[in-house]
């Protein structure tokens, strides 16, 4: 394991964040954080300025997030990946839950899928290897 001490640094270090950069601008400028925000809250009330009043509403209320809603059904959890494939197809053609839920979960179902071919390829790949190796 690599110890990193004084001496020994990682070459990339990471640079100042965004909010670090724009604070060293505003006090090059003569300007502190607080008077950033007084002048922005200013601009906001500004009838004019319909920029600076969406810019403070995005930060005081943000909009949410779209979340998938809660749905409930049967599914059979042990069954084949296209046993459960068509149980979702037959939840949505029968209004148990939403299209783009379904979908969801049927990508869901691939990467599982997909996961376990994975795992057993490497498995197979590495029981030839100690085959491979234990003749040679």
């Amino acid at each position: 394991m690599t110890q990193f001490s004084k001496d020994n640094q990682p070459a990339n270090k990471k640079g100042k964040g965004e909010r670090a950069k724009i604070l060293e601008a505003l006090k090059r400028q003569g300007h502190t954080e607080n008077g950033f925000y007084d002048l922005l809250i200013r601009r906001a009330m500004d009838p004019k300025d319909d920029f600076a009043m969406r810019e403070v509403l995005n930060r005081f209320s943000p909009l949410k997030k779209a979340v998938m809603p809660d749905v409930e059904f049967a599914f059979d959890t042990k069954g084949t990946p296209v046993s459960q494939v068509s149980q979702l197809l037959d939840a949505v053609s029968t209004g148990d839950i939403p299209p783009d839920v379904a979908s969801m979960l049927i990508t869901a179902v691939k990467a599982a899928v997909d996961i376990e071919v994975n795992t057993e390829l490497k498995a197979r790949i590495e029981k030839l290897e100690e085959m491979l190796n234990a003749q040679s």
